[in-house]
């Protein structure tokens, strides 16, 4: 059992960490948008939405030379976007620009303190930092949202922040916690998988990585 799970965790680490970028055609929305906003019918307001919007995207596909431009215009076009200041920061972050990163988020934080996107972006920023104790602190605000559409997403961070500090007992209770939330969550399926892979609970891991394999297909994002 135990050389079956090796082999099966190599193989879905070695083709995921090769990763595939999803193209975002937004031309048309971009071309819409630059009609629309000339002509007056588009406040500055709905426009810094939409390239908040195209910018995330944009980061999502990797393509952070259009998510700078997009960020960047958005800001242009509503200083007081807390969004578009959020994702500049994951955005200068990916970017390994820390120090850019920390003020376009604690400006984020600036205006919108109670944003549980903006807090679980921040917490991620943090974790990446190395600051645990910190993140897991924005982690457990967003968690207690009962509102927030994603809670089930912030545990999963929340578990992978705990992994990262090697805190195996409270990186467990988090996925257990995202997957009661949502029980398709592969990234908490398998990171139940190699904790229990860790502790020596072959047969746990194996039940957690077929459950992994049922519902997800292997990228960069959910395995590396």
């Amino acid at each position: 059992m135990k050389k079956v799970i090796i082999g099966f965790f190599s193989v879905y680490v070695l083709t995921a960490c090769q990763g595939t970028v999803v193209k975002t055609d937004d031309a048309g929305v971009e071309a819409g948008l630059s009609t629309q906003y000339s002509e007056g019918k588009v406040s500055g307001k709905t426009a810094a939405d939409i390239n908040t919007q195209l910018g995330a995207g944009y980061i999502s596909n990797g393509r952070y030379d259009r998510a700078l431009i997009k960020l960047t215009k958005a800001i242009k076009q509503d200083s007081s976007h807390a969004l578009a200041h959020n994702y500049l920061g994951v955005l200068y972050s990916r970017l390994e620009r820390p120090g850019k990163a920390t003020t376009e988020f604690k400006q984020s934080l600036k205006l919108a303190p109670n944003d549980s996107t903006v807090l679980n972006n921040y917490a991620i920023f943090l974790c990446e930092q190395k600051q645990f104790d910190k993140a897991q602190t924005f982690f457990k605000k967003v968690t207690n949202n009962p509102l927030y559409i994603n809670r089930a997403g912030a545990y999963q961070s929340a578990a992978w922040c705990a992994l990262e500090n090697h805190n195996l007992q409270v990186s467990e209770k988090l996925y257990k916690k995202a997957v009661e939330m949502n029980p398709y969550l592969p990234r908490s399926l398998l990171g139940l998988a190699k904790i229990n892979y860790k502790k020596g609970n072959y047969k746990y891991a194996w039940r957690y990585f077929e459950r992994f394999d049922e519902n997800s297909t292997p990228d960069a994002d959910s395995l590396c």
